[in-house]
This record gives C-alpha cells, structure tokens and sequence, in this order.
C-alpha cells in the first residue's frame, strides 16, 4: 500500500506546486448541481461554496509598504472533480478511490489523509497571486510570516455518497510595495482556481475609496469596504480596481423656475441638488430653509418644493436655502443661495388695434373683440414691476399648436385673425362643405410674469367675423366627360360648366348667388337653378373666348373667376370645294384639264386626289388642315384625263383622314355643248337682240309723238 501511494504522489508532483484551478467551463457544468448534506440544515444550490477576505492596514503612500490580511474559506461538493487527480468527471470520490485507492467502491482514512496531503502541498504558496489574491501597482504581494492553513478531507465512507463535502481555510499576512502614482491599482487574477469562486471582500485603509472598475458590474458595497464577485465575470481576465484617497463630494444646486434674486410668495419653487462621489458611493444630501437667522425647514432628499408662504414667508422677507452632502466617509460640500421674497405681481398697459378699431391705454383685456377675417390684430403692451427688475411678457393663441409670442417689459404682438379649421374647406367632401357653420373664435392669453415668478394672465376671445368670399371651384365637362380648361377643345363641342365643388367659408352653400357672363354677355341661368346642376355653355366660334363666374355671399364678399377657352377648328375632317376649272378640247375623245380648289375646315389632316370612275389622280403631297391661327388649309389639284362622253359622270374628289378615322368624295359635275349646237344658238341670240333692239326703237318714237 505504501508503495502505491508513493507511485501515485509521484506521478500527480506536479500538481503539488499549482493552486487548486477549475476550468470555468465546468465550474458552470456544475454550478447548479443539488447537494444535500447531513452537516447542512436544508438543501443547498452550490459547487464551490465560502468566502476570503483582502483588509489593508495602515496608510498607503508614495513609495512605501502596502500590508494586508488575507483569509480564505471554502467548501466544495464531493461530486466536482479536482485537477489535481485525472479524470475529473468521475468526481473527487471516485477519483480518490480510482487513483489514490483500490478501486473498491469505497474511501478509508489513508485515501482521505493522502488527499489532504496533495492539497496541503497544492496550497504552499508565497506569492498572494498564486493563492488566488491580488497584486498591487503591477507588484505581486508576497507571504509576511507564517500562513495558517486548515483541511477539511473527506469523510471515509462509499463514494456513491452525494451529501458529503471537503474544503479548507487559510489565513495569512501579506505585503507589497507602492510606486509614484496617485491612484492605486489592485489586480485579482481570474483563471478558475477555486479560490476565485467564492466573494471577496476588500476593506480599504480609512480615507481610501473605491473608484473605478471596467468590472463594476459584479462588484457591490461601499466605497471603503466592497465585494468583488469573481465568479460572475464574463471572461477570464485579471479584475483591474482603480482606489484611491477620498475626495470631497462634488454638489451641484439648482433653484426651478429660475430668477436672479426673487422668489414668489405664492408660488411654488423646486431646489434639485446633484451630488457625485465615489461610483459605490450614495451621498446623503440635505437641506435646510433659513428666514434670516431662524431655521424654519429640514429637508432630506434630492429635491423638495414648497410655497415660501406656507412657512410664513412675508414680501421683502430675505430666504436662505442651504444643501449640504454627506459622503461614506463623513466629508461634506455645500451649497446655497440667497434670495429677497416678492409678492407683488407685475402690472402691463397696453395699446390694441385691429382694423380700423383701436383701444389705447388699456390695463385688462375686453372679455369679446370682433374681427373681420384677414384683418391684424396688433397689441403693443408694457410691463412693470414694483422691483425694477424685467417683466416677461407672453403671448398665447390657440391658432396652432404651441403659438406663442414672447418679449421682455415691451413688445409688440401681432396675428391675423383667420377662420380656422372649423369652417368649410377642400377638406370636407362636397356635401359637407356647403354646410352653414360658425365663425371661429381665437383665445388670446397674456401672462405678464415679474422676475420672481409673480404672473397675471388676461384672457380675451377674438371672433372672426366673415370677411372673405366663396371659393369657386368650375369644373368643364365635354360630353359628361370631365377635361382641364386647357385642353383642346374643338368648335361644335357640347360644353358644360359645373360649380358643385365651390363652396362659402361659413355660409351655407344656397345663401350664395352666382352669375356667369361669357364673352361679356350674361349667361341666364334656368329658372330654380341649383349648384348641383350643369352649366350648358352655348356654341362657341373658333377663336379666344372669356367665362367669368361671380359668386357673392350673404355678407356681400365677391369673387370672379376668370376662365380662358380657346375654341379649335371643329373636329375630323370637313373637306368642301370653292372653284372648278376647265380647260382642253371639249370633243368627245379630246384631251381635257381639271383644276379643283378645295379647302379642309377641319382640324384633323386629310389627303385628297381627283378620280374619273376608276381612273385616279395622285393623292396630294402633303396632307391639308384647319388651325386656330391661319384658318381652313387651302389646297389646288390638276387632273389631266380624256374626254370619254359628253356629260362627264363620274368625274369626283376623293378624300381621307387617317386620324379622323373617316373618308368621303364629292361629286364634279362638267356640261359642255357642240360646235352645231353652239352656231345655232349664236344665231338664235343674235336675232333675238335685232328684234328686241327694233321694238325698243319703235316705243320710243310713238311715245315721243
């Protein structure tokens, strides 16, 4: 057996010179594992149980020896695994049975004794570091004397046992050395050793604080005696805390609504008061209410707020408030403020003007004013104070959310009255918009307010009368079809006007009268026309034409609209001819000439050409078209044909418009007579005129007798 344990001690050596260190890793795997031991007194959650202790004694400075005390206690459940046997699922029974022991299932006094020897040997160490402790200013802090050291094996018994535990103390002197600086740096390492699981509590010299940690979440406490709880960190990284000697709390104070010396009797005024320290420090802050020498009020709190009347502050009394913070370590800052109570409120005279009616000299606002809408209403006010000191003047409307105009002792305040939202607008559908509704009434508000919060507040309700006329909203429908004025429209179109959009402010929509004139000349409406009816426009020529809409309400308020329409050439093609021309041997079988002159009084273009029965001329080059400015397109064409009979049937004009969509001829009807036909009649003529001539003279020479 002897001999056993030799080979086994032998081979775990290296382990005797290391601290007891856990993987966090697994430390977590079995953090949560439910231990019930005979020892305890209820079921406990924990792995690694305990605590340890780092207190400083006596000053630390420049240059100098650091001392401090170091003690350390923990328990551990015998099911966690050490690193200090293979093996580590197997937990510490098992490993001590598997290793140390015989492998029987069970744990002697040897095997126990043996174990507590390992980690006897695991904890000899000098350096505080490797003991799970500290280092200070970047130097480790080693041994001073002898360290006291406990171990608590485990019990002898079976190794399926799950209520058993083992740990160990230890308490011990320690030093290190200071440098230069002016803040004092303590490291604690976080690698896992088992001395890391359990809180430490640190206790700083008297005077010394807590300042700074990039690990502050998972340290709590105060200033000067904290608790680091290694166990929680996030990484495994040295723990850096920033210490150092205790300043002064630094107070900051505030007095709400702020003035420069004055404070109202009758109003109520916030002190707020900001105190810093120490980031584990809590100040304690504290205020106190003085009138003149007497104390009147105790406050603790961060702020407080009160009426000065209410403790029996008179005008002209002097107030002194004072705020005093309290650190961890008893040191204090201060501060204060003096001020003169005021209970008088400020007085404002003023000017006010809107339209062509005015007030002057007035100290109280008319309960009612009336305005026409769109006029000004300019109030130009003063204020004053029994103090002396500036009176703020403000100005509130409800015209919009949040108007406000302000000044200070003088100003001038100005606004057009308008109607507001409540009176007829495009944002109504039609129906609604031609409802009678109510004028709008603005609240006018003035608070004149003295320097220590003193404030009187003038009230006024400004109605707006109706002052602006009905808004014409015309609408042009060709063929029930609904088109922009500006659009093309073609002479001969059916037109119609609609009003049904237009609306009055505030008066209902038949308290309206209207009126359309075009081209200067009254339109007459139907009898019992209503606004919901169309408007027939009357045919209109081509050319530039003027429509003009008048719309006048119950208050007499006019508007016209002014509408320009351009009238365009009628529509398709409208192809007619204006001359005919002959030319040529008027024989049967002789060769003859056609000239046409044709024009297009339409706007849309068109091609043309001569036919005779199914013999066609060429269509013209370029297609003819009526426009606004030069008038119907005038266009010549020669046909050239032999005369086939001699009534000339079946000579006519051709015509097509691609865009029109529509096509057409018009007939060409020529006549011509013989040459034996043509003597007979020159023959005939002539005999006529020699007989006419000879009983004209023949009349006359009876008539003369």
């Amino acid at each position: 057996m002897t001999s056993k344990v030799g080979i086994q001690n032998l081979i775990f050596v290296v382990f005797l010179i290391t601290a007891l260190q856990i993987p966090v890793s697994e430390e977590n795997q079995l953090r949560d594992v439910n231990l019930h031991s005979g020892s305890l007194d209820q079921d406990t959650l924990f792995t690694i149980d305990g605590y340890s202790f780092l207190n400083f004694s006596g000053n630390i400075s420049q240059y100098s020896s650091i001392n401090a005390s170091w003690s350390l206690e923990v328990t551990v459940m015998e099911g966690y695994g050490t690193e200090l046997l293979e093996n580590r699922s197997l937990g510490l029974l098992g490993q001590i049975d598997t290793i140390i022991g015989n492998s029987d299932g069970w744990v002697d006094i040897e095997e126990s004794e043996q174990f507590a020897s390992m980690v006897s040997e695991a904890r000899n160490w000098t350096d505080a570091e490797s003991a799970g402790c500290c280092s200070f200013d970047y130097q480790p802090m080693t041994l001073s004397g002898d360290k006291q050291l406990t171990i608590i094996p485990p019990e002898v018994g079976p190794v399926n046992r799950t209520n058993g535990l083992w740990g160990w103390s230890e308490s011990a002197n320690i030093s290190g050395f200071s440098d230069a600086r002016y803040l004092r740096l303590i490291d604690l390492p976080r690698v896992g050793a088992m001395a890391e699981e359990v809180p430490l509590h640190i206790s700083l010299p008297a005077g010394w604080e807590y300042k700074y940690s990039p690990m502050a979440e998972i340290i709590n406490g105060n200033p000067g005696k904290f608790i680091v709880n290694r166990s929680d960190a996030p990484v495994a990284s040295d723990i850096r805390i920033t210490i150092g000697e205790n300043d002064p709390p630094v107070l900051t104070g505030a007095r709400f609504p702020p003035s420069l010396s004055v404070i109202s009797s009758e109003s109520t005024s916030t002190y707020v008061a900001s105190c810093s320290d120490s980031p584990l420090d809590f100040p304690n802050i504290q205020w106190t209410i003085s009138n003149g020498e007497m104390q009147v009020s105790t406050i603790n709190n961060t702020w407080f707020d009160f009426i000065p009347a209410d403790l029996g502050f008179l005008h002209g009394d002097e107030i002194t408030v004072n705020a005093t913070c309290y650190d961890y370590h008893g040191q204090t800052s201060f501060w204060n403020e003096i001020a003169l109570i005021d209970g008088i409120a400020p007085s404002w005279s003023g000017n006010l003007t809107f339209g062509e009616y005015s007030q002057e000299g007035i100290s109280a606002l008319p309960s009612t004013i009336e305005v026409i809408s769109g006029s000004e209403l300019r109030f130009d006010v003063m204020g004053s104070d029994e103090s002396g000191l500036p009176v703020y003047l403000e100005l509130y409307t409800n015209i919009s959310e949040g108007w406000r105009q302000y000044g200070v002792s003088q100003q001038l305040f100005h606004f057009t009255a308008n109607q507001g939202s409540g009176v007829n607008g495009l944002e109504f559908g039609v129906v609604e918009r031609h409802f009678q509704r109510d004028p709008t009434e603005i609240s006018m508000i003035l608070v004149t307010t003295d320097e220590a919060g003193n404030s009187v507040m003038s009230e006024c309700i400004v109605r707006v009368l109706d002052g602006n006329p009905p808004t014409i909203i015309p609408r042009l429908f060709w063929d029930d079809l609904s088109i922009e004025f500006d659009d093309e429209i073609h002479e001969g179109d059916e037109l119609r006007l609609d009003l049904l959009h237009s609306f009055d402010d505030l008066d209902s929509i038949d308290k309206v009268s209207w009126s359309v004139s075009i081209d200067e000349n009254i339109l007459l409406l139907e009898e019992n026309w209503t606004l919901d009816q169309r408007i027939v426009i009357p045919e209109l020529s081509q050319g530039r034409h003027e429509i003009v809409l008048t719309a006048t309400d119950s208050k007499g308020n006019t508007i016209q609209e002014e509408i320009q329409l351009t009238i365009l050439p009628m529509r398709g093609a409208n192809i007619s001819i204006i001359d005919i021309e002959f030319s040529g041997d008027p024989k049967v079988g002789g060769e003859a000439t056609l000239i046409v002159t044709l024009q297009n009084q339409g706007s849309d273009p068109a091609f043309a050409r001569i036919c005779l029965s199914d013999i066609c001329g060429r269509w013209i080059d370029k297609p003819i078209s009526a426009s606004l400015d030069s008038g119907p397109e005038i266009k010549t064409i020669e046909f050239n044909f032999e005369i086939i009979n001699e009534t000339m049937d079946g000579i006519s004009l051709h015509w097509d418009s691609a865009s029109a969509g529509s096509s057409g001829h018009l007939p060409i009807e020529i006549t011509f007579e013989n040459e034996e036909e043509s003597t007979q009649i020159s023959v005939l003529l002539v005999s006529t005129i020699v007989i006419l001539g000879s009983v004209l003279l023949f009349y006359r020479t009876f008539r003369s007798k």
